[in-house]
Formats: C-alpha cells, sequence, structure tokens
C-alpha cells in the first residue's frame, strides 16, 4: 500500500487576477484573440479524454515508426493504471517516473494522474543522489526507469519497474537495439519488468475524480541559480496552458504534428511538447534523445509543423550542412524558450530555414518551470524583435522592485512578477522558498516573482534583461551579464561567451568576459587584440570587462542553458 503525499495539502493555487483594475497596454496588440478564456475545470487526464473522444482514430505519438493513434493512447492508459492499482497505488501518492521521452513514460503520467496519484517526473540522467533525494522528498514507493538508468536506481528505497527503451519499437529495431546494448538489459534482483508490471493488472479500480486545483506534476527546477527545486503544478496549470497556446500559437492546431524532443523532465518539454499537442489533437513525433547532428534528419524525415526548442539547440542545427533546398519545409513555427533568443541567433536561424525551404517564422516563449513553462510570446503584431512579447490571456505582468515589490514605471528594469493560471502551488518541502517566490502585493494579488530582470516599454510590451541573481554591480552600476554577452556574441571572431562577475579593488566587482571562438578561428594575439577594441567600441566604459578568457566550450545545464555558476564558482 501506498502513502499519500500529505504534505502536498498544505498548496493551493494561486488565485487568478486577471480581471484586476490593472493596466494592460498589451492588450493592443491581441487583435482577434480573446483577453479571458474558459479552462478545464478536471484533471489533466480529463482534458486529454476529451481529445481522445474527439480524435480517436488521428495520430496521438510516433516513436521510431511506430504510430498509436488516440485509441491506441487510450487504451494503453488505461492498462497502465489497472496495473498501477495492482500495485496499490492510492490517491495523491507520488510515484517517480525517471525515464526519457518514449510512449511508456507518457502512458504513465496521464495513467497515474488517472487514478488520483501525483507524478513525480526527473532527470534519467540524474547521479544516484539525486535519485534519492526525489524520492525520498516525495516518499515514492515506486520507481519506473529504463536500462539507460537502471543501475542508478539500485538501492534506492522503492519498488523499481525498468522498461527498455526499445520496447515500443518495431521488433527489428528492437533486436537490433537490444543486441547493442544487452549488457545493460541485465538489472539487479528484485526489479520488476515493464511487462511484467502490465500483468500484475486489476480488472477494476476506483474511480478518482480530480479537480483543476489537485497536484498534478513535480518537476525539478534547472539548479543554475541555486540548488534543485521541486515544483509542484496543479492540473489547471498544464491545461490553462494548453488553452492558451491554442489562442497564442495559431498552428497549434488538429492535425499539425510537432517534434517532441525536448525532455519530459522539464517544464518546456512536457508541457509545450507532450500535454499541449495531446490535448489540442496534434501527432507527438517522440524523441528519447536528442541527437543535434541527427535532428536536421529527424525533421526532414518526420515533417513536423511545429518545432519547439531551446536557443542552443537551433543554434547548433545551423551549424549543421544543409540537408537540401526542401529538407525542412514542412516546419512553419519554431517555438523559441528555455533561454534567451539573440538577434544574431534568430536571424541565423531563419537564413538557414528559408535556405532548408521553410518559411517558418520564429515565436519566442517567455516563461520558467514555476510558471508551467510559458507566461508570455512574440506577436506578429509587434514590428520589432528584441523583446518577450506579450503576456497570454488571463496572465497579469507588471516590472517591480525585487526588496519593496513596488511596481515601477514603464521603461524601468525590474523584477518580472507574474500572476497567471499556470502558476505553481509552491516548492516541494520549501515553505520559505515558496515565500519567497510568491508575494502577495500591496493590491491583494499574488505575483510569482521570476528571478529575471526586465521592462514592459511604453507599448505593452516585455523585455528581457538578465537574471536578478546575475547582476554585478561595479562602482555602484547595475551590469546585466546577458546584455554583454549579446553584444560580445555579435563579433565576427566568436561563437559564444559568458560573463560573470569577478573582485576588483578599484571598483569592487567587475565583469569578466569567457569566449569560445567560432570555428576555424585560431587563438592569436592579433584576433584577441581585435576583440578586446570590439569590446571597447560596443560596451560602455564602466561595464568594459576586466579580463578576457578563452576556452574550447561552455558548459551547459542538464537543460542545455550555459551554466555560468560554473564559471562563477572559480572566482
Amino acid at each position: 500500500m501506498g502513502t499519500p503525499c500529505e504534505y502536498l495539502s498544505g498548496l493551493s493555487p494561486v488565485e487568478l487576477a486577471s480581471n484586476a483594475e490593472i493596466e494592460k497596454k498589451w492588450l493592443q496588440f491581441y487583435g482577434e484573440m480573446p483577453e479571458n478564456l474558459e479552462y478545464h475545470q478536471g484533471s489533466i487526464y480529463d482534458m486529454l479524454y476529451d481529445a481522445i473522444r474527439a480524435y480517436p482514430k488521428c495520430p496521438a505519438m510516433e516513436y521510431f515508426d511506430v504510430t498509436f493513434t488516440y485509441r491506441d493512447l487510450s487504451e494503453r492508459i488505461e492498462e497502465v493504471a489497472q496495473a498501477l492499482l495492482g500495485l496499490d497505488v492510492v490517491p495523491n501518492e507520488s510515484v517517480t517516473i525517471c525515464m526519457p521521452n518514449m510512449p511508456e513514460a507518457i502512458f504513465l503520467i496521464y495513467a497515474i494522474n488517472k487514478i488520483g496519484a501525483v507524478c513525480n517526473v526527473i532527470h534519467p540522467l540524474s547521479d544516484h543522489d539525486d535519485i534519492v533525494r526525489a524520492v525520498e522528498a516525495t516518499n515514492s514507493s515506486l520507481i519506473f526507469t529504463t536500462d539507460v538508468s537502471a543501475l542508478k536506481v539500485e538501492g534506492v528505497k522503492a519498488r523499481v519497474v525498468v522498461c527498455e527503451v526499445s520496447n515500443s519499437m518495431k521488433k527489428l529495431l528492437r533486436t537490433a537495439y537490444n543486441l547493442k546494448n544487452r549488457k545493460a538489459l541485465k538489472y539487479p534482483a528484485g526489479f520488476i519488468r515493464w511487462n511484467d508490471f502490465l500483468r500484475m493488472g486489476v480488472a477494476y479500480g476506483p474511480i478518482i475524480k480530480r479537480t483543476k486545483d489537485d497536484p498534478a506534476v513535480i518537476i525539478y527546477s534547472g539548479g543554475t541559480t541555486g540548488k534543485s527545486k521541486g515544483i509542484v503544478l496543479s492540473n489547471l496549470c498544464f491545461n490553462s496552458l494548453a488553452t492558451q497556446c491554442y489562442a497564442v500559437c495559431k498552428e497549434a492546431r488538429p492535425g499539425n504534428s510537432i517534434l517532441s524532443a525536448l525532455p519530459i523532465f522539464h517544464g518546456f518539454g512536457l508541457c509545450v511538447s507532450i500535454h499541449v499537442p495531446l490535448t489540442l489533437g496534434l501527432k507527438c513525433i517522440l524523441l528519447p534523445k536528442i541527437s543535434v547532428g541527427d535532428l536536421n534528419n529527424t525533421i526532414k524525415k518526420k515533417k513536423p509543423n511545429l518545432l519547439p526548442a531551446i536557443p542552443t539547440m537551433l543554434k547548433a542545427m545551423t551549424n549543421n550542412p544543409s540537408l537540401g533546398p526542401d529538407s525542412l519545409s514542412s516546419v512553419k513555427v519554431i517555438l523559441s524558450g528555455g533561454d534567451y533568443l539573440s538577434d544574431d541567433v534568430r536571424e541565423k536561424v531563419l537564413e538557414y530555414f528559408r535556405a532548408c525551404g521553410s518559411d517558418a517564422h520564429i515565436q519566442v516563449g517567455y516563461g520558467l518551470s514555476e510558471a508551467t513553462a510559458f507566461i508570455a510570446a512574440t506577436s506578429e503584431a509587434i514590428v520589432e524583435t528584441d523583446n518577450l512579447g506579450i503576456p497570454n490571456p488571463d496572465n497579469i505582468i507588471k516590472i517591480c522592485d525585487p526588496e519593496t515589490n513596488n511596481e515601477l514605471a514603464y521603461g524601468q528594469v525590474g523584477e518580472i512578477c507574474v500572476n497567471a493560471p499556470t502558476v505553481m502551488m509552491g516548492y516541494l518541502n520549501e515553505p520559505e522558498e515558496t515565500a519567497d517566490a510568491l508575494r502577495t502585493h500591496d493590491d491583494g494579488i499574488t505575483y510569482l516573482h521570476t528571478g529575471d530582470l526586465g521592462f514592459i516599454d511604453e507599448a505593452g510590451v516585455l523585455h528581457f534583461t538578465s537574471r536578478l541573481k546575475r547582476m554585478i554591480i561595479s562602482n555602484g552600476y547595475n551590469i546585466y551579464p546577458t546584455e554583454l554577452e549579446n553584444i560580445i556574441n555579435k563579433c565576427r571572431y566568436v561563437a559564444s561567451s559568458v560573463v560573470v562577475g569577478v573582485k576588483d579593488k578599484v571598483r569592487q566587482e567587475a565583469p569578466k568576459a569567457v569566449i569560445v571562438l567560432q570555428k576555424g578561428v585560431q587563438r592569436t594575439a592579433e584576433v584577441e587584440r581585435e576583440i578586446a577594441e570590439f569590446c571597447k567600441r560596443n560596451i560602455a566604459k564602466n561595464a568594459q570587462p576586466s579580463e578576457i578568457e578563452f576556452t574550447d566550450a561552455l558548459p551547459t545545464t542538464k537543460i542545455g542553458k550555459v551554466n555560468y555558476r560554473e564559471f562563477q564558482e572559480k572566482e
């Protein structure tokens, strides 16, 4: 018998304040998009089931040339739900999923939700200690993993079910995979194999009715600005996001397909690349592993219409040779999120896709896992490109002084704060962290403090400047590393850069730039001199880097963001 997560009962969704008396200049860009939307009042499974009934014969997922219709998806979810009941999973119990993007992981997410339990989704490449912490923090008695991560969960105090990554592949490919990975397919005694797990199913189980306010999923922050925290998201978080995406993205329509390559342990991957398309009648093309070298070929072969990606992924794609004038012609929209997309990278991506036959536009989404990955998006109605766009329907965004919570005037840089139906219930077992992130302001509205710095211009358009914790204070001046990185990256010799603060005898703190040179560029005295001169010409005197260091590559976090903390901690 499992144990319910009693501590989750202390968390509740943030009250929606979309109808509050707040100036919303951004509404001028909405056009036909409504200011307010109606949201599903049930669980994430309930909303998916509506799509199953509407599109039973349509393809829902594709995995290595194997297609599952929405009816197939329903049947598999039911089979997994019965097996979970056979293992005595109870309502509000946390069930841990440590798997990549594969059909069985998707079946599990919705089956767990259907029986009233909570999904605890963790990175399949997490080390043993991280897995232990995630399992213990949620009191999970059951963990699902694959051959890739099986040995890492050995010793975890939970029952382990293992499903090979090859399980849903066609027979020939599955055999080839199993032969190649036969050593990894030997598991410790006591591990339950997937097919044996399915045979444990019970014929009938209780129908657990969940509401929009119940917890659905726990995902974990990337840890780029501190320790990784469990983020508790409600059913409403996911379902409202799906409804907002339908309103914001005109390509998110039944019959289209989406490349679901971003991992499900991250908000952008699970929310935008899986739940949104499945509840809107699209087909998810699942990739268990992002291999940049194979990504272009996958798009050419599978022909997705929507491409969610992070900037580093897009930049890597454009570094590959073109696959032909029609190779990427299926792509209608590139959904960029997860990190800042600079203008130079944007232009490079558009140029590459045009050369490959796609007339896709880039729609930049701004968000964070604490707000189910998506708060605002760029609009074709806004001519300029260097912005984060406008809030989604029902979302309120304002810029505040991070210390006083006081709202700042248009054009002033401060912390981006948001009230939205997608905002988390709170951090798992972190009441102080939750109270710091979710603050009730003088207007009586609770806002998520994002930790991002930005401003809203006179037209009501949102702009990003930097992470709050990355701000460098030099001689009393605020310096935002992201702004310096965007300038330095425009130098013809620079492929990428990261800026961190270092101690300075005169300025107390000064920026230091760590640079990766373009492919084929040799580090010579002349190149170093030209980069230094470029910085002097384009960066204000008070923000000039005190030091420039060169490296072969910038380290990244598990979700693909540049891990600037690794350089900061060396100083």
